[in-house]
């Protein structure tokens, strides 16, 4: 078993000698006694040594968990007990101290061009060998919310070097009052990554189409002295999307099939009008509810019946066809076709019509005194899983 010299009894057996006073002439009993007392201060230290294995690992090494007589020095490479928060602390560099157990670190560069302050929050922006690379994050729904990373626990200058992002932890010395955001922060606030301030941050919660990313929490309120809990909390973002046809449509020919254009985009995040306008395209893969609500008109009394289905990448979607009856002349009548389907990134699905009779077609109704416009079609497209 190995053994380490730990202990002041053990240090005091190898504390040097006493010697004896040196003579002004060579005294023989001198050397003597001279020899004797080197000879055993050497025995020893040879036994002490000789209690040491080098070659197998120690049981336990011992930290001071008192508060020390004076603090003392980081230094990179330093393992010491941190007594405020009851752990071994290392000491990394650019004077970063991690308090091991509590604090969980990424190793990333920076190669914006800029320095990235302490206390930034950062998403993924690329790769190098052993190393995320990071930029500032802007939660307002143009990247993606699993590229969110941490908060960069130093500042980290563009010069190639490698430093440390807080994945979980505490990040200190930052400005907590929330005068920079317009905010007013308080001890215990829970704060999202920032849609407006790249990096930044805010107490008010945001909403679509907008990423809502918790981010971290205030443990101390300071301008200079600041301290928040770092604990990015990733919901997983759905994509949607919202269109609208402001304007009439009328089926050329009866019993043909039309795809109904879209002039409108309401609200959308990662689901687009693509080209042509009838088709709207997902950028994400997933399972995605379509749901669109068609307003017919019909010029005389006759019965007719208008059809509306779902096509997926120029192909029906089986038992997606519903019907509607339309007979009230100058009147209006809704019909609704919903489905889920499961998209590809990059799949397009677009909503088609048929009439048995063109007297029946889409009708858009502009606002008036008392209520908004009614648009001819109306489509919303969301996913439900990713």
């Amino acid at each position: 078993m190995a053994k380490v010299i730990t202990s002041e009894d053990d240090l005091n057996r190898v504390a040097p000698p006493r010697l004896p006073s040196a003579t002004q002439q060579y005294d023989r009993r001198y050397q003597e006694q001279l020899n004797n007392i080197l000879r055993l201060y050497f025995a020893q230290l040879n036994n002490i040594i000789g209690q040491l294995d080098w070659d197998d690992p120690v049981d336990y090494l011992d930290f001071k968990t008192t508060e020390p007589d004076a603090p003392h020095a980081h230094q990179t490479g330093r393992v010491s007990w941190d007594v405020p928060d009851s752990c071994l602390e290392i000491d990394l560099e650019y004077g970063v101290v991690q308090q091991v157990g509590q604090e969980i670190y990424a190793r990333v560069s920076n190669n914006t061009g800029a320095t990235i302050p302490n206390g930034t929050a950062v998403g993924f922006a690329g790769a190098i060998t052993d190393s995320l690379r990071v930029s500032p994050y802007l939660a307002d729904g143009s990247s993606p919310t699993v590229y969110i990373l941490g908060v960069m626990t130093h500042a980290l200058p563009d010069s190639g070097l490698k430093g440390y992002c807080t994945v979980f932890g505490f990040v200190r010395d930052l400005d907590t009052t929330g005068t920079s955001y317009g905010e007013t922060w308080a001890q215990g606030d829970i704060l999202y990554a920032s849609p407006s301030i790249a990096g930044g941050f805010t107490k008010v919660k945001p909403t679509a189409p907008d990423n809502v990313i918790i981010m971290a929490a205030v443990t101390t309120v300071s301008a200079t002295e600041g301290v928040i809990f770092v604990r990015p909390t990733i919901m997983a973002q759905m994509y949607y999307g919202n269109f609208a046809r402001t304007t009439n449509y009328a089926p050329a020919v009866a019993n043909t099939a039309y795809a109904v254009a879209f002039d409108s985009t309401i609200i959308s995040n990662g689901v687009s009008v693509g080209t042509p306008t009838s088709r709207i395209v997902v950028a994400q893969s997933g399972l995605y509810n379509i749901t669109c609500t068609l307003q017919y008109s019909s010029s005389n009394s006759s019965t007719k019946t208008a059809y509306a289905w779902i096509r997926k990448n120029g192909t029906d979607i089986a038992q997606s066809s519903r019907l509607v009856s339309v007979s009230t002349n100058g009147g209006y009548q809704l019909g609704v076709v919903a489905e889920p389907a499961s998209l590809a990134a990059n799949d397009y699905i677009e909503i088609m019509v048929a009439v048995t009779d063109t007297a029946a077609t889409l009708a858009a109704v502009g606002a008036t005194a008392f209520a908004p416009g009614s648009p001819a079609a109306n489509l919303t497209v969301q996913q439900i899983q990713q």
